[in-house]
């Protein structure tokens, strides 16, 4: 398997939650990733702030995911 580069998979992470772990190769994980920041994200605008503050929190989480499927796609698990 082709090793992923960790940078480019953080950076389409970075502007689209959880998309870096499609990039990958985990596409299930990614589009779970990617609706769950979508819906806090709007929860965040339409219901209450709290739900802003929790989609930060997740956005962040899912770089690190992110940073961690990229290492064992390259085998360093």
């Amino acid at each position: 398997m082709a090793q992923k580069n960790m940078i480019i998979a953080l950076i389409i992470s970075f502007l689209f939650t959880g998309l870096g772990i499609a990039y990958a190769g985990n596409i299930r994980k990614a589009l779970t990733f990617f609706i769950i920041g979508v819906i806090l994200n709007v929860l965040g605008v339409w219901v209450h702030m709290i739900f802003s503050l929790i989609g930060i929190v997740f956005w962040i989480y899912a770089m690190y995911a992110t940073y961690q499927e990229v290492r064992m796609v390259n085998g360093y698990y």
